[in-house]
């Protein structure tokens, strides 16, 4: 896996999630070289549920469930970047689409020292 630096995009969704694409989730991802991702993201429904959320691993393969990652802002919206301290070895992403498909996903993650 390669690693990160602070400043590196670490995963982007720019394609609307579907219903029937649900859920999205990204392979684990090494956090070797930052303590920090710094989240930016809008969601639009017309009537469905974006929810985006991040997941960690001790070993890169199982999930853990003692460090979890705190729930994401409900908003549709985070334009101006929320930053998440870095709790595990590994982190994965996950979007979860219900009830309707999205118009639009557009999800910009970025390491920080």
């Amino acid at each position: 896996m390669p690693l990160s630096r602070p400043g590196d995009r670490v995963w982007e969704q720019v394609t609307p999630v579907t219903v029937a694409s649900s859920p999205v989730v990204t392979g684990w991802i090494d956090t070797t070289g930052f303590t920090t991702l710094l989240l930016t993201y809008v969601f639009t429904n017309s009537t469905g549920t974006t929810t985006p959320t991040i997941e960690g691993s001790f070993d890169g393969a199982t999930l853990d469930t003692d460090m979890a990652y705190a729930a994401l802002a409900a908003s549709p919206q985070i334009t101006t970047g929320v930053s998440v301290t870095v709790l595990t070895p590994f982190v994965r992403f996950r979007i979860v689409q219900a009830t309707a498909d999205a118009t639009r996903t557009k999800l910009f993650i970025q390491a920080r020292a």
